[in-house]
C-alpha cells in the first residue's frame, strides 16, 4: 500500500486493497488504473448499509513540509447505481498537519461513470509536516462503487540551493538557500519556504497587504446589490455541506484563516440578486514609470461561480481583468496592472448563478508601493453603455450550431474564427505559469499562442469556447496549428471535451513535439467531435518545454463543421459498410470509455483491409465499453436483417455486444455495437 493505511471510524466501513474480482460485476471498476486489466490492484471501499453515515479514511505517510506548486495526481472511481445514498460528498481529500489543523483540498464535482477520471489534488504550502488523508462518507453502498488508484506527487519539494553560488540574473535568493523569480517576491505567498521573499513587503516599504485575518485593511464592502462579499473561513461554515466554501484560506493553508466570500445564502430558496461588488479607496493616478501592480488570489468553485472581474472606477467604469466560470478547487493567482491618469477606485464584481453549490472567494491582496491612497475627491465616472438587447432571451440557442439570429449574432462569439468575434469566444482559464493570448497580426491573421502568465501552478495552459451544442454524429473540429522552434521538442498540445453534467471527457487530439522550424508552416487538422447530447465545452490545453521568443504554439483558423445536432449525412453504402474507405453510417459514441478505431491490416473482406478494431492490449482502456453506433434509421414495417462478421481473441477481452439479427422497427431506431 505504498505507505497508505486504512482506517474507519466505525466498522465495517473501511478502504482495502483488491482486484477487480467476481463480485464486482455490478458496482466497481472493471479493471485498475495501471496496467487496465481485472489483474492489476487499486483500494476499493467495502459494501455498507446502515441508518447512520460511516466513514472510510485512507491516510498517507507523514509528509514533510510543501511548496505553493505541490500537488497529487490522482485517478479515482465514483460509480452511484442510483441506491447508494451518495449525495454530495463521497469522497473528498483533507490535510491533517501536525499541530491538528485540518483543511479540506480536494472534492470531485463528477461521477466517473463506471469508469477511471483523473484529477488533480492542489495541496499548496504547508509549513509542518502532514498526512494527506481520502474520506468516503455514507450510509449505503455496494463494494468498489468508490475506488483510487495511481497517486503520484509532483513539484512538491522547495527551491533547492543552486550547486554555484548566487542566483542567475533577475532572481532572488532565498535566505535559506534556493532561487525564486522576481515575480513571486512581494506577491503573498512564501515561496522560499522561509518567508524572505516576503520579509520586506511591509507598509514601511509601501506594500498595502491584507490577508482579512484582522480587518478589511481599508477594502470597502457595501454595496447596492442584495447579494454580500462576507468576511468568513471555513470553520465557521457547516460541516454538514462540504461543498460549501474554499475549504482553507490561501495565507495559512487551513479552516481558521479569513478570506471573503460571496455565494447563495441559505435562507435563499431563490437567488434574488445575481452580481455584489466591493472596492478599495480612492487612489492617486499611476503612470507606466511608477504603476499600481495588485497581486490577488481567487477561488472559484463549483457551479455557482458566474465570474469575476476587476474593474476601474475613474472618470470611466471599464474592465481590467476578469476569468469566467469556475477555475477549481484551489486558490489562482492573478496580477493586475493599472497606468490610469485620474484619481480612481479598483472594483470587484462577481456573478453568481442559482445552482446547486459552490461560490468565489478572494485572498492575500497585495497592492504594490505605486498604489498611494489619495485624500482628494473621487471623480464621477461615466457608466459604460449597456449592450444592445440579444435576439433572443433563450440561452440554450446561443452556440447550438444554428443561426437563429437575423445577422447570427447567437453563434458570433461561440470560437469560430469564420465569425469577426469568433476568435474572441475562447477564454484563457490556465491556473499556471503558461497562458493562452489572442493575437491580431499586421496582416489581419489571427492566432492563439501560448504565452507568459501570473499563476503558481506547473500545469498545462487551457483555453475553453462557451457551452456549445448540443451536437450530432457528423461533427468535427477543423483547425491549424503549429510548434516550431529549434528544438525539437517544442512541447504538446491537445484538444478536449469538458461535457456539462460529466466534466472532462478523455481527450480528441494530441500532439508533441515539433512541426517546423519556420513561422510559416501551419498543420491542418480535424478532429472529430461526434454526438454530444449535453452543452459542452471544447479546450485546447498547451504546455512549452520554455517560453522563448525562439519557439511558439500556436492555433488558428478554428472552424465547426457540420456539428448542428438535426444534422444527418446521407452515405450512398448506407448501414453497409466494409469500413475499406470511411465509416459509411456508422460514428464512434463519445461518451463512452474507450473507442472502436478503423485499422488496415487482416480482414474478411478482402483479406487484406481496413476493419473496426479494439486493441484490447492497449494500457489506455481502463473503462466499462466502447460503442460503435448507427446515425438513427427511419421507422419501418419491413423486416430488416443485419448481418456481420467479428473477431474476439486474447485473453481478458470482455464480451461483444451485437443487435438481434432480424427487425422490424415502427418507430426511428439506432444500431449499437
Amino acid at each position: 500500500m505504498c505507505g497508505w493505511t486504512g482506517s474507519s471510524t466505525e466498522e465495517p466501513y473501511r478502504w482495502e486493497r483488491r482486484q477487480r474480482g467476481s463480485t464486482f460485476h455490478e458496482s466497481g471498476p472493471s479493471c485498475d488504473y495501471t496496467t487496465g486489466t481485472d489483474l492489476g490492484w487499486f483500494m476499493g471501499v467495502t459494501s455498507v448499509s446502515s441508518d447512520s453515515n460511516h466513514t472510510a479514511l485512507l491516510t498517507s505517510p507523514m509528509m514533510q513540509q510543501t511548496s505553493v506548486t505541490c500537488r497529487l495526481v490522482i485517478r479515482y472511481f465514483i460509480w452511484d447505481s442510483g441506491h447508494t445514498g451518495f449525495k454530495a460528498f463521497p469522497l473528498w481529500g483533507s490535510i491533517l498537519r501536525q499541530d491538528g489543523h485540518r483543511a479540506t483540498v480536494w472534492r470531485p464535482e463528477m461521477t466517473s461513470i463506471r469508469g477511471w477520471r483523473e484529477a488533480t489534488v492542489f495541496l499548496g504550502r504547508t509549513p509542518i509536516p502532514f498526512h494527506l488523508q481520502l474520506h468516503s462518507t455514507r450510509n449505503q453502498g455496494r463494494r468498489g462503487d468508490l475506488a483510487v488508484d495511481q497517486l503520484e506527487f509532483r513539484d512538491c519539494a522547495l527551491p533547492r540551493p543552486s550547486s554555484v553560488s548566487g542566483c542567475l540574473q533577475g532572481w532572488f535568493e532565498c535566505l535559506r538557500g534556493g532561487c525564486v523569480e522576481r515575480r513571486q517576491v512581494c506577491d503573498g505567498t512564501d515561496d522560499c519556504g522561509d518567508g524572505s521573499d516576503e520579509d520586506e513587503c511591509t507598509s514601511a516599504n509601501g506594500y498595502w497587504f491584507c490577508d482579512f485575518d484582522e480587518d478589511l485593511c481599508g477594502w470597502d464592502l457595501r454595496t447596492i446589490s442584495a447579494l454580500k462579499w462576507r468576511v468568513w473561513n471555513q470553520a465557521n461554515i457547516s460541516l454538514s455541506d462540504p461543498l460549501k466554501g474554499p475549504g482553507r484560506d490561501h495565507s495559512t493553508n487551513t479552516v481558521s484563516g479569513n478570506f471573503i466570500y460571496v455565494t447563495k445564502p441559505d435562507n435563499w430558496t431563490t437567488l434574488t440578486a445575481d452580481w455584489s461588488s466591493f472596492h478599495s479607496p480612492l487612489l492617486e493616478p499611476t503612470n507606466s514609470t511608477h504603476p499600481c501592480k495588485m497581486v490577488m488570489y481567487t477561488h472559484q468553485f463549483g457551479p455557482r461561480c458566474g465570474g469575476l472581474s476587476v474593474l476601474v472606477a475613474g472618470e470611466q467604469i471599464y474592465p481590467v481583468w476578469e476569468r469566467a466560470g469556475s477555475l477549481g478547487d484551489l486558490w489562482v493567482r492573478a496580477e493586475v496592472d493599472f497606468v490610469i491618469n485620474s484619481t480612481f477606485q479598483i472594483l470587484f464584481v462577481a456573478a453568481i448563478r442559482d445552482r446547486e453549490y459552490g461560490g468565489i472567494a478572494i485572498d492575500n491582496i497585495m497592492l504594490s508601493p505605486g498604489c498611494r491612497r489619495s485624500d482628494g475627491k473621487p471623480p464621477k465616472p461615466s457608466w459604460p453603455k449597456p449592450p444592445s438587447h440579444p435576439c433572443t432571451d433563450q440561452l440554450e440557442l446561443y452556440c447550438d450550431f444554428h443561426k437563429d439570429c437575423s445577422r447570427a449574432e447567437d453563434e458570433a462569439q461561440c470560437g469560430d474564427f469564420s465569425y469577426a468575434q469568433g476568435s474572441s469566444g475562447w477564454t484563457d482559464t490556465s491556473i499556471g505559469s503558461q497562458g493562452w493570448m489572442l493575437t491580431t497580426t499586421d496582416t489581419g491573421e489571427r492566432y492563439l499562442s501560448i504565452v507568459a502568465a501570473p499563476g503558481q501552478q506547473l500545469t498545462e495552459a487551457q483555453m475553453r469556447t462557451p457551452l456549445l451544442g448540443p451536437s450530432g454524429p457528423a461533427c468535427s473540429l477543423s483547425f491549424s496549428y503549429r510548434l516550431i522552434g529549434r528544438n525539437p521538442h517544442i512541447g504538446s498540445v491537445a484538444l478536449g471535451v469538458v461535457d456539462s453534467v460529466l466534466g472532462h471527457q478523455p481527450k480528441l487530439w494530441e500532439f508533441s513535439g515539433r512541426t517546423s522550424e519556420s513561422a510559416r508552416d501551419w498543420k491542418t487538422q480535424m478532429v472529430y467531435v461526434g454526438v454530444r447530447s449535453h452543452r459542452f465545452q471544447l479546450e485546447f490545453s498547451a504546455r512549452t518545454n520554455q517560453l522563448s521568443s525562439e519557439s511558439q504554439i500556436a492555433v488558428k483558423d478554428v472552424h465547426f463543421v457540420s456539428c448542428h445536432a438535426d444534422y444527418i449525412p446521407s452515405t450512398p453504402t448506407g448501414l453497409s459498410c466494409n469500413f475499406e474507405n470511411d465509416l459509411c453510417s456508422w460514428y464512434q459514441d463519445q461518451t463512452d470509455n474507450y473507442d472502436w478505431t478503423q485499422r488496415t491490416g487482416m480482414d474478411h473482406t478482402i483479406s487484406v483491409g481496413s476493419s473496426m478494431v479494439v486493441e484490447m492490449w492497449t494500457p489506455s482502456l481502463r473503462g466499462l465499453s466502447g460503442r460503435l453506433l448507427s446515425f438513427p434509421q427511419p421507422a419501418t414495417t419491413e423486416k430488416h436483417c443485419l448481418s456481420f462478421f467479428y473477431k474476439l481473441y486474447g485473453p481478458h477481452t470482455g464480451d461483444t455486444l451485437h443487435p438481434h439479427r432480424c427487425f422490424p422497427w415502427t418507430i426511428p431506431y439506432i444500431i449499437i455495437f
